[in-house]
């Protein structure tokens, strides 16, 4: 098991708190709201906004010090300090303290929700979660930055290398780069997508999937009639009024997209390191909390592989890996993020000198590498039968041992380089592997899914994904 996954797991839930017991006293019709007195004026705003807006009735009281507000964190609905990801001293027998959020640079907040029995929250515990949601999101990002403490713009540099100006805060997102959609759910930013592509989720099963992790999914997906990397309808795009948008450097139609007038961001995410890159971009546009969201990731995916190398790095020999596409004699080349995986997986790709992207060989040429391991992906009518069943196919030592694979999804296939790939990585060493490393599949599933999906994946999920 992942040294690292009890961490986690206590960081994304606190289900149990803290270490000493302790009732939580909710005030009586609205919300109590300990906050750091440095913070008063964005808190003001904030509150009185919300309250305008939702009619909840919000009541604040000031402390000089994080640690005041910490010890008295069983008075409170919501906290608002600057050591945010500190964890507070209290228990509940039925509820749970928030993951962290992070308002401004220097401050963030957790809701209480004391009165959240058998999977269901209370009226009480949804305002305060709606409370730093609201202060998170982009109407408090809005508030922020008409006090100063946001900037009105962001500027970045993409993996094109294009400068890109994004006024703040983004409030609609396009997403036709299927690849970067999953960035925005990664970071917590999903309920602002109004049109995007979903790679994995065109078929039931991962439509499905998608259906449980976002019930807009149908809505997000269908808003406009075509909008892909070759092509897209402009006039239907242009009327869902976006913000940003995100494409592949590879998109074939973002001249024509000009006309649209907004700010758009290229990704090209195939390594680990521009995979970490394009979650630092999308956060930084996307105001504090999408940024520190990136920034867990990124030390997750780094964690994670750390791991996973340290137990598979002495390994010799180092099993033979032909990473098939969506046709048995369509391979990922040297260049693709497959290769990347299977390496630090521990594994050694056989196509890892071709140049490009999906490579058309024949199966002569699959013969000289002679692959031990045979994987394929979750998309594009590719399975298993296409090796096992194939009398040609039956020379390739890895068709005769049996040891051809198709790797998971829930969602997101695990083999693109979307956030979920860092499973994929760990998923690929268990499976090369069994004897021979002690990864937790299981254990990291269920974390990873609730730190980035907030999501609460089932046990039949993940028995549908784990080794």
């Amino acid at each position: 098991m992942l040294k690292r996954s009890i961490v986690l797991i206590v960081l994304i839930a606190l289900c149990a708190g803290g270490t000493t017991p302790a009732s939580h006293a909710q005030s009586d019709g609205g919300l109590r709201v300990l906050a750091l007195e440095a913070a008063q004026a964005p808190v003001d705003a904030w509150t009185a906004a919300f309250a305008e807006a939702s009619g909840v009735s919000v009541t604040v009281e000031y402390a000089p010090a994080s640690e005041a507000i910490l010890d008295r964190a069983a008075e409170a609905d919501v906290m608002i300090l600057d050591d945010f990801e500190a964890e507070p001293p209290i228990a509940f027998e039925c509820g749970f303290v928030s993951r962290a959020y992070r308002l401004l640079p220097d401050l963030g907040a957790r809701f209480l929700a004391s009165n959240s029995c058998a999977g269901s929250m209370g009226p009480l515990d949804e305002a305060a979660q709606a409370l730093v949601t609201f202060m998170a999101g982009p109407d408090g990002q809005q508030i922020a930055i008409d006090l100063g403490l946001l900037p009105a713009t962001v500027e970045i540099v993409d993996q094109a290398g294009e400068a890109v100006s994004v006024p703040q805060p983004v409030r609609r997102i396009a997403s036709p780069y299927s690849i970067a959609t999953y960035y925005v759910y990664g970071v917590g930013a999903g309920n602002r997508l109004v049109a995007a592509g979903y790679l994995g989720a065109r078929d039931p099963a991962g439509a499905e999937a998608m259906r449980r992790l976002d019930p807009n999914f149908d809505t997000v997906m269908n808003a406009v009639s075509t909008l892909n990397q070759q092509e897209a309808n402009i006039e239907e795009l242009a009327a869902l009024q976006p913000d940003l948008l995100l494409a592949s450097a590879r998109t074939d139609w973002l001249d024509a997209a000009g006309e649209l007038g907004l700010p758009v961001i290229r990704f090209e995410g195939e390594s680990p390191e521009r995979l970490k890159d394009a979650m630092t971009l999308i956060g930084a546009v996307l105001g504090p909390d999408a940024a520190y969201r990136a920034e867990l990731f990124n030390a997750y995916y780094d964690g994670t592989l750390a791991e996973i190398l340290a137990q598979t790095e002495t390994i010799e020999p180092r099993a033979r890996v032909l990473f098939s596409g969506t046709e048995p004699l369509r391979v990922a080349s040297g260049e693709m993020y497959q290769t990347a995986m299977v390496e630090a997986a521990g594994g050694e790709p056989v196509t890892a000198d071709l140049s490009g992207y999906w490579n058309d060989v024949n199966l002569e040429q699959v013969a000289i590498w002679n692959p031990e391991v045979i994987f394929y992906p979750p998309y594009g009518g590719a399975n298993r039968e296409a090796f096992t069943e194939s009398e040609e196919w039956a020379i390739i030592p890895a068709v005769q041992a049996g040891r051809v694979y198709g790797l998971p999804k829930l969602a997101a296939p695990w083999d693109t380089p979307v956030p979920d790939s860092i499973l994929g990585i760990l998923w690929i060493a268990e499976t090369l592997y069994p004897d021979q490393v002690t990864l937790d599949c299981t254990a990291e599933v269920h974390a990873f899914y609730n730190l980035f999906y907030d999501y609460a994946i089932t046990e039949d999920e993940v028995q549908g994904l784990c080794p």
